[in-house]
């Protein structure tokens, strides 16, 4: 679920293209999720899969670098 607001994250400005924005506001909306909780958690599984192939490859520990929140 979402967290609470708490005016403390910074705003970001994106560009999509608006048919994907609806579809995913659609989405988003039919799990009960905030179109913010859906981004930040694709954002947070992005980059600790991205580190961890990274990681793979160096030779360092495959754990997640990055906790959601």
């Amino acid at each position: 679920m979402a967290r609470p607001a708490t005016g403390k994250t910074p705003l970001r400005n994106i560009r999509v293209p608006d048919e994907l924005w609806s579809a995913a506001m659609a989405e988003a909306k039919g799990e009960g999720r905030s179109l913010t909780d859906v981004i930040v958690s694709d954002l947070h599984r992005y980059v600790n899969r991205r580190r961890r192939e990274r990681g793979a490859l160096d030779g360092e520990s495959a754990t997640d670098v990055v906790e959601q929140g």
